[in-house]
């Protein structure tokens, strides 16, 4: 899957966002607990104790002026007023909550009705009450005690669940921190990755190919934007040393064709000279078998010396290229049709076969056929009886509108050392070889603007393989 630069910063950008976010919600969440939790139950607790006081002083108070013997209007409106807040408050304590309510309130409120109901009455005008009501408001007043013990214990436990929720929300705080650390490193380790390391390959890469090292490679660490300029830094690199090679092979060419043609014409006119002289001997001297003879074989090897030099000509000499379309199948086929008395001479099988995929080619026909022959003879050649020469035509995967054209053999292959000169002319291995054919297979291949190349293994065979342009859609 290719992942452009800028998505994979976009889904960086998205994970910080959401941990951000998540951790200021964790965060606020984790203060609101606390505070509740610190300040809520003791609030509450507080408050309940303090109204629990209240109400023990208010019926106190209650009792003094309800044992008065007469009550003023002053009296009344105080008696009137703490039956109001005796009232409010336990109102109050019957709307909170059970679970907040001290374990003595049934009781408590069952002695606030008693106590309600005699400030009532002795507010209504009846005389000071009987001396059981001493009992009941102290009885009230042990109960309100303990019930104000109760809260105490309550607020406490309030202060301790305040601390523990504080320890709790300081872990958790940590934790969160820890997690933003962790992503801050996550994410500087994918920026170098990401980022630094290619960058720092390009600059490498560079400082190299400033320094004329153009076999300099970068490998590539992805395939988003910076890996794909990687691999066009070293395509460029590649194509540098490709025109280097060319421009040197051209440069070789041109003084070996300067060289050639000043020696062929030197030759050629005392050779022409020395023929001449043959044949007039031979026409003086005609009834001589043994001169004749002499002259004969003297004429063929001028003439064999003729046909070397215009080999050698022609591999020193550049092309002039006229192309056409040709069906990829008739070409080869073509080529191994000629080439089949040869192969079965030496017992070797020669097998095509051509991708659906390269039908036409537009390539310079006779030179290609060249070619392609010189290819296939070094391939019968190599192989021994009941081997197989393979000639396979497919699309190039890596570059539209080129084609790869494979010439295999089974034979004994060529050892390393070798590799870099069978494509130099003149070389060979064989004692009947010219090592004419590979150079000049190579040499029309890179006129058709290709490249060939040799894979090989010792004991395994040889492959050479002819990328070519021209594939027609």
């Amino acid at each position: 899957m290719q992942v452009q630069l800028r998505h994979k910063f976009a889904a960086l950008a998205l994970i910080y966002i959401v941990s951000l976010s998540v951790n200021l919600l964790m965060s606020a969440w984790c203060i609101l607990v606390y505070f509740q939790s610190a300040f809520g139950g003791y609030q509450d607790a507080t408050l309940r104790q303090d109204r629990i006081e209240e109400l023990r002083t208010l019926t106190r108070r209650g009792l003094a002026l309800l044992e008065g013997p007469e009550l003023s209007k002053r009296a009344r409106r105080e008696l009137a007023a703490e039956c109001n807040r005796i009232h409010t408050i336990v109102r109050t304590f019957a709307e909170a909550k059970s679970r907040d309510l001290p374990p003595q309130w049934p009781q408590i409120q069952q002695a606030v009705r008693e106590i309600s109901g005699m400030l009532q009455r002795r507010l209504a005008g009846a005389p000071p009450p009987e001396p059981d009501a001493r009992a009941a408001f102290a009885r009230l007043d042990r109960l309100l005690g303990k019930a104000a013990i109760a809260t105490s214990t309550q607020r406490q436990s309030a202060v301790i669940q305040a601390e523990q929720t504080r320890r709790r929300v300081t872990w958790i705080l940590i934790a969160n921190a820890v997690v933003g650390l962790i992503l801050c490193g996550v994410g500087l380790l994918f920026v170098r990755r990401w980022v630094l390391r290619p960058v720092a390959d390009l600059r490498a890469a560079t400082r190299e190919i400033a320094r004329g090292n153009f076999d300099h490679r970068i490998r590539p660490r992805s395939r988003d934007e910076l890996g794909r300029l990687a691999g066009e830094v070293n395509q460029m690199a590649a194509t540098i040393v490709e025109m280097q090679r060319e421009l040197i092979e051209k440069e070789r060419l041109a003084a070996a064709g300067e060289m050639v043609t000043r020696l062929a014409h030197n030759i050629r006119n005392p050779l022409a000279g020395v023929r001449g002289l043959a044949e007039a001997t031979l026409q003086t001297r005609p009834d001589d078998d043994e001169i004749r003879q002499y002259q004969q074989r003297i004429i063929n090897t001028i003439d064999q010396f003729e046909v070397w030099l215009r080999r050698l000509q022609q591999s020193v000499t550049p092309m002039a290229m006229s192309y056409d379309e040709i069906e990829a199948r008739e070409l080869v086929e073509s080529v191994a049709v000629a080439l089949q008395p040869m192969a079965q001479k030496r017992g070797v099988r020669i097998e095509i076969c051509v991708s659906p995929d390269v039908r036409r080619v537009r390539v310079d026909i006779s030179h290609l056929e060249q070619a392609l022959v010189a290819l296939m003879t070094n391939a019968i050649q190599a192989c021994d009886d009941g081997q197989t020469v393979r000639v396979l035509v497919e699309p190039d995967e890596q570059q539209d509108g080129r084609w790869v054209l494979t010439v295999a053999d089974e034979g004994p292959g060529v050892p390393p050392e070798l590799r870099e000169k069978i494509f130099l002319p003149y070389f060979t291995t064989r004692p009947d070889g010219s090592g004419v054919g590979l150079p000049m297979a190579a040499k029309i291949v890179r006129a058709h603007g290709g490249r060939l190349r040799l894979e090989s293994k010792p004991g395994e065979g040889s492959r050479f393989v002819a990328v070519l342009p021209g594939r027609v859609a």
